[in-house]
């Protein structure tokens, strides 16, 4: 169980990242996942809530919003049209309207959680990460789950406007479980001639990737004859493991289910 010494509230994000910086230090915002942990070696929470970040904004080209924005006003906010209505509707598949009022974007990302939802949603959109180490510098939300930047700080997620359909699809036991596989598809289509595609899978159980290979195939083809075939090679192609919730591969199977049902709704 956690045994804390000290809870600071700093005011920037500069002076939270110093104190971030001090051993056995955790970051908190909404505060889920914290109160999930059971280790022992964190001392001092540093509470971010009051260093701002909870503004959504329109750049023209992109959407830049704030890490302490909560996932409820993602849902509600009414200029977040990125993909028609694709934020909205995957994002109210995540939990109950409780974690939603709770959980922040920044906090859904951070922990690089493998059965994060919210990491397949944003990494389909191709976004990036505003992150403070010391500067304010940008790195993809993909390339930002292959590394190690322990004391980093996510002060926002940056989403480009760009062509298309996205759409999310999840297996869970109940509405409120954790997902035992998810799935983000967007696809760019010229008439029914794929232009562009993205595929991102997680709980596999690890944390989300996407699988270049069944993108790759998908581009220059026809969507409807090649849709079979893209969900035979993504069961062939797709990294998955084992846990309590399910084999390795069951996930396989899996993957080609909710592929052929991401594609048959990208075609309506």
């Amino acid at each position: 169980m956690l045994d804390i010494k000290e809870y600071l509230k700093p005011n920037t994000v500069q002076s939270a990242y110093e104190m971030g910086q001090m051993p056995n230090s955790l970051y908190v915002s909404g505060g889920l996942m914290v109160a999930q942990l059971k280790i022992s070696s964190v001392e001092r929470l540093i509470d971010l809530k009051s260093v701002g970040l909870t503004q959504i904004e329109d750049h023209g080209n992109a959407f830049k919003i704030g890490a302490n924005v909560k996932i409820s006003d993602l849902i509600s906010n009414p200029s977040l049209n990125i993909n028609g209505d694709f934020i909205k509707i995957a994002l109210k598949e995540i939990g109950s309207t409780q974690i939603r009022n709770m959980a922040t974007l920044g906090g859904s990302i951070a922990f690089k959680l493998g059965w994060s939802d919210v990491i397949t949603i944003f990494m389909v959109l191709n976004s990036n990460l505003e992150i403070y180490d010391g500067k304010f510098y940008e790195i993809s939300l993909e390339e930002y789950t292959k590394k190690s930047m322990k004391g980093a700080i996510i002060t926002a997620v940056e989403v480009p406007k760009t062509e298309g359909v996205a759409v999310f699809e999840k297996f869970a036991k109940s509405n409120f479980d954790i997902a035992t596989l998810n799935l983000g598809l967007k696809i760019v289509l010229d008439g029914q001639i794929v232009k562009d595609a993205r595929i991102a899978v997680g709980s596999r159980p690890m944390v989300s990737q996407r699988i270049k290979e069944v993108e790759e195939f998908l581009i220059g083809k026809h969507i409807k004859s090649a849709s079979k075939d893209a969900c035979d090679l993504i069961e062939k192609v797709i990294q998955v493991g084992s846990d309590i919730r399910a084999s390795a591969e069951y996930r396989k199977a899996l993957s080609k289910f909710l592929l052929d049902k991401a594609l048959r709704r990208v075609q309506l």
